[in-house]
């Protein structure tokens, strides 16, 4: 187990924190895109870092704003991977972000991707913002599933929960987290079984108003197996049932997913709340993996996701009376 690879995550509660930027040079940065003419480039987070790769905004000399990912390894592959789905989803016609250019700048071992600026604006608490989550959803399921086959062979998330779990057999909750594995495993088996976004929460859900304006940061979507189950489940948590249950949002955002799809929910409540509970499950199994018990902020997490694992057993008939009620 290690015990000194915790990195804290992007967004530690359910609303999202907007990046803040800061003016810097980086000239390699504007040398890299001089069809750009970028005039002004700005980086994200503490300039105290001295590391190339974070997120940066540009500016070029025609007034546009654009939005800059410099990662490198193993990160720059996955990132490539997510930008050619975002893309292609993009061009279905789904709320994603089409890659602007890329470039590898081989002597700094840094890969540049660029993508159109979107203001940072997230999730208002509105009814019609949930109605759109579940219509904006349900079409990036749909064109997910029009997307040429892929020829890669590739697990199924289930199997990666499964084989975390299996490096921490001892920890006080497996036994209960191999029970819902168990169910889980047989709620996605009668569920259909394609690509999912598998990281939806707020901070990757950009809006215009109430209206969805782009799914963001398809790293997690691009290596595995899933199911709609996992995004319907994260989409309830994070946008209907939290801060506070709302009964509204959960039957607008359900309705408008069915709506959109053309088809019935074949998912139960139970169904929705064992993959629920399997999420946070899994999120606790990758901070014991990183044990940092005297880091404030892993220790915040760990209580987080303790508090959501009491919350999702108290959803469930909130849940079911939603189903019921879209299926009269």
């Amino acid at each position: 187990m290690c015990e000194s690879n915790f990195n804290a995550p992007a967004h530690l509660e359910i609303a999202p924190r907007p990046l803040r930027f800061s003016n810097v040079t980086a000239g390699w940065l504007r040398k890299a895109f001089t069809e750009l003419s970028v005039i002004g480039v700005e980086k994200a987070g503490y300039l105290a870092v001295p590391v190339e790769t974070g997120y940066y905004r540009l500016k070029t000399a025609d007034g546009r704003l654009l939005f800059a990912k410099v990662k490198t390894g193993k990160q720059a592959a996955k990132e490539a991977k997510a930008a050619a789905l975002s893309s292609s989803l993009y061009q279905l016609g789904a709320a994603s972000l089409k890659l602007n250019r890329s470039t590898f700048l081989r002597d700094e071992d840094l890969s540049i991707f660029v993508y159109p600026w979107l203001e940072q604006a997230f999730f208002d608490g509105s009814l019609d913002g949930t109605k759109s989550l579940g219509k904006s959803l349900a079409l990036l399921h749909m064109r997910m599933r029009d997307l040429p086959k892929d020829t890669e062979k590739k697990r199924h998330l289930f199997e990666v929960w499964e084989d975390r779990l299996m490096l921490i057999p001892n920890v006080s909750f497996a036994s209960d987290y191999r029970s819902l594995l168990t169910a889980a495993g047989e709620a996605f088996a009668r569920s259909t079984n394609q690509m999912a976004h598998n990281d939806i929460h707020r901070g990757n859900v950009i809006y215009e108003g109430s209206k969805v304006a782009a799914f963001i940061d398809f790293e997690d979507a691009v290596d595995t197996i899933s199911s709609p189950l996992v995004d319907i489940s994260a989409s309830l948590e994070r946008f209907c049932l939290l801060p506070e249950l709302s009964d509204e949002k959960v039957r607008g955002f359900l309705s408008s997913y069915v709506k959109a799809s053309g088809s019935f929910l074949t998912a139960t409540a139970t169904d929705i709340v064992t993959v629920g509970l399997c999420r946070c499950y899994n999120a606790i199994a990758i901070l014991e993996l990183s044990r940092a018990p005297e880091n404030q902020v892993w220790q915040a997490e760990r209580h987080k996701f303790n508090i959501l694992l009491e919350k999702w057993h108290r959803w469930e008939q909130t849940i079911a009376l939603a189903i019921r009620s879209i299926q009269v």
